[in-house]
């Protein structure tokens, strides 16, 4: 056994490689796209496997290994720093986030959680007509205003705001698991999209997906209000397909600069990945970004703390 994990060691670096650079060509698979998902856990495995390398004075597996960890240090680096402070007393705007999965009927904990921060506007992914009935009923008078659409698997994306809003209905019902809505805060228009993407495991997701950020990205760039793009959009920002939506949408997330806040899955915490984001264009900034606490779900909730520049 000994034996056979050295040899699985010896041939680690190189799987690691492999990994890395197959993540580039996500636009045409989606399994090379789940492969892009990975950049830190990609470091700190390479970060272990050099260590062992330069214990077993293996140096062409110990500079592969180097090789490895600086690179995916240099494409992580941007999402896992923290160069600024959270300062929710400077927010004009605050938002939560949850994918509280479906399966979820503990309804106690989002409840909680949606209380204690009070935020301007909460978006809910996979909710269910029973969560729906709850959360309208607890929060008829701090949230007024709500509305919700069908997404993958007969779950809704449900949001609720304490001010008036004004649905989208063309935006909206253009496809399928999205709300595009206005409403103003602090006498300025704001502009929302909730979205829930597919999940990419089968090819047809894959590809709903992808159209799913192609028409979130042309609604935001005909949008001349302060924007927010908020959801799980099963999606990490090492991913070829994510870098194009953000160019081709001209959006910022949220938690650059708050260090990289991973959301999915929670009952697995080595594997911890971001792919429930808040975006915004460029007349919003973000003062404050966090991940919530785990409440019964496989997603961390966001809170995001929002002002107008």
């Amino acid at each position: 056994m000994v034996r056979i994990l050295k040899q699985w060691l010896n041939f680690a670096s190189w799987a690691v490689l492999f990994a890395s650079l197959i993540g580039f060509l996500g636009e045409y698979s989606r399994w090379f796209d789940h492969f892009a998902s990975f950049r830190v856990q990609y470091c700190l495995l390479s970060l272990a496997l050099l260590l062992w390398q330069l214990y077993r004075r293996q140096w062409l597996l110990a500079v592969v290994s180097l090789g490895i960890f600086l690179f995916n240090g240099w494409l992580g680096l941007e999402w896992i720093r923290t160069s600024q402070a959270n300062s929710p007393d400077k927010a004009d705007i605050t938002l939560y986030h949850a994918n509280v999965l479906y399966k979820n009927h503990d309804f106690s904990l989002v409840t909680q959680q949606i209380r204690e921060e009070n935020p301007d506007f909460f978006s809910i992914n996979e909710a269910t007509p029973a969560l729906i009935a709850h959360l309208k009923k607890t929060f008829t008078k701090e949230y007024p205003y709500t509305f919700f659409v069908v997404a993958k698997n007969d779950t809704e994306v449900f949001v609720g705001s304490q001010t008036p809003i004004v649905v989208d209905s063309a935006a909206t019902f253009a496809i399928k698991g999205l709300i595009k809505f206005s409403t103003v805060v602090q006498d300025k228009p704001v502009t929302i999209i909730a979205c829930h993407a597919y999940n990419p495991i089968k090819e047809t997701d894959f590809i709903i997906r992808n159209q799913q950020l192609r028409h979130i990205a042309a609604l935001v760039k005909k949008e001349p209000n302060p924007t927010i793009v908020v959801g799980d959009l099963n999606i990490t920002p090492w991913s070829v397909i994510y870098r194009q939506f953000i160019s081709a949408s001209g959006l910022i997330n949220s938690r650059k600069g708050f260090g990289l806040n991973p959301s999915w899955p929670s009952w697995m915490p080595l594997m911890l990945i971001p792919i429930d984001h808040c975006l915004i264009n460029d007349q919003l900034e973000t003062v404050a970004f966090r991940t919530g606490k785990y409440n019964k779900s496989d997603h961390y909730p966001l809170l995001i703390h929002l002002r107008f520049r």
